[in-house]
């Protein structure tokens, strides 16, 4: 009974992050759209960051699905969910406002920290269910240890980014909206975001190892 529990939770969690992601890419798709065909070169890294953004939070939802999700089903984990894919659709609105779009990304990091640090005590909470076997004991470290370095590293990292770019937008507008080297900023973002992606196909990789270990 308990097995179908929880494959009860992890189909409503996989239909929940297809349905707000596929929200995300539909908002994208009708934000870049004009923005493409009126040829606004220097907005295309943004349409590009904000894939990339799409890409990351997927990914990372659906690790989080398999390695820990269990029933019953938490209901603010899902709400978090929600609530930073709101500010990522409302990010993708405003991609020819550099201003506008560091400070969303800003919150959606703020957001994401918060969903990071919640799901790290579900992880913690599903230590004794884990630990019954060597393999589960190596996921479960794999597990705790993946979502302590995403919270001490990335999260604080795209703080500092985000906030940063926002704030030299902010008090330098002839310089990063007249010259236009908002270009720039969004650049170094593209490259982040890309590093994350390739970092999460690794741990995406283990963590199906590990997990096929322990079933």
């Amino acid at each position: 009974m308990k097995e179908k529990l929880d494959q009860l939770v992890v189909d409503i969690e996989f239909l929940l992050i297809s349905v707000i992601q596929g929200v995300a890419l539909a908002a994208l798709a009708a934000s870049a759209a004009p923005i493409v065909a009126a040829l606004q070169y220097e907005y295309w890294l943004y349409i590009i960051s904000a894939f990339i953004f799409i890409l990351i939070f997927w990914s990372q939802a659906i690790m989080h699905v398999l390695g820990f999700i269990r029933w019953p089903l938490d209901m603010m984990h899902n709400f978090l969910y929600l609530f930073a894919s709101l500010i990522e659709v409302m990010a993708f609105s405003e991609m020819t406002k550099p201003l506008i779009w560091f400070i969303f990304i800003f919150v959606f990091v703020c957001v994401s920290g918060v969903l990071y640090v919640y799901d790290f005590f579900l992880i913690k909470k599903c230590k004794d269910d884990l630990c019954k076997t060597p393999a589960g004991k190596a996921l479960y470290k794999s597990l705790y240890d993946e979502q302590l370095f995403d919270m001490k590293i990335y999260v604080p990292a795209g703080l500092l980014f985000t906030g940063t770019c926002a704030y030299l937008i902010y008090s330098n507008p002839q310089l990063f909206l007249t010259q236009r080297y908002h270009v720039l900023l969004v650049g170094i973002q593209v490259l982040f975001g890309i590093t994350i992606i390739f970092t999460s196909l690794r741990t995406l990789k283990k963590r199906l190892e590990l997990i096929a270990k322990n079933t």
